[in-house]
């Protein structure tokens, strides 16, 4: 493989590990800003450190989703971009969400906690996060559309159904603040990834077959 698929299949893989770490490492999920607030006196170091593997996560998400997309393309067009396109900005919003929810730290630390409460509960209920927020699934489903063009592009379909699962799954994981299902999620996205990723990968580097010449006949 080259520099590029490389880079592209271990963001793709890296990314739902990491997922399951920064879920795992923060003490809530909850999206309450009085859980977060209490999380962050008590649990400073395992929230921030959650929360930054979050985003970790995220950026690689974004990469790895590109390269699929893309690697996926010439195989299933259409699915391929409608999962791509879908899948990008859905997790830009992602990550612009909690890009904003990064400052919750300093919120915390600077504030007592119920102006720290009142402050945050603000920001997460201001109008771009609440316009924005209910595009977030848009991510999901395009992960989903790349599972189904997977199995479209010769992969095992069991594999590709376990994208499809995961993807759909670890959004209202973290929507209802299930660790549990946000770690099933992302660990059944990891396996199916596991063996996409190899073949197609391997498929993108393989050398063109030769055509076929025909030699004219001499009198």
């Amino acid at each position: 493989m080259d520099p590029r698929s490389i880079a592209g299949a271990t963001a793709l893989l890296a990314a739902p590990v990491l997922g399951i770490a920064g879920a795992l490492a923060q003490p809530t999920l909850s999206g309450d800003a009085a859980r977060q607030v209490a999380a962050l006196t008590g649990h400073r170091g395992p929230m921030i450190a959650g929360m930054t593997l979050s985003m970790i996560a995220i950026v690689l998400l974004i990469a790895g989703t590109v390269w699929l997309a893309l690697t996926l393309a010439p195989r299933a067009p259409r699915l391929a971009m409608a999962g791509g396109v879908l899948g990008v900005l859905g997790l830009l919003v992602v990550l612009f969400e909690n890009s904003v929810g990064a400052a919750a730290p300093a919120i915390a630390d600077t504030l007592d906690r119920a102006q720290a409460t009142a402050v945050l509960d603000r920001v997460q209920s201001s109008a771009p996060i609440s316009a924005l927020e209910p595009a977030s699934i848009l991510g999901n489903i395009g992960i989903a559309l790349l599972g189904i063009a997977v199995a479209k592009a010769g992969a095992p379909r069991w594999a590709a159904a376990m994208i499809a699962i995961g993807a759909l799954g670890y959004g209202p994981g973290f929507a209802t603040g299930s660790k549990i299902l946000v770690s099933i999620s992302f660990a059944l996205m990891f396996i199916g990834l596991v063996s996409a990723v190899r073949p197609l990968a391997a498929r993108s580097e393989a050398p063109p077959a030769a055509k076929p010449t025909s030699s004219a006949a001499i009198a």
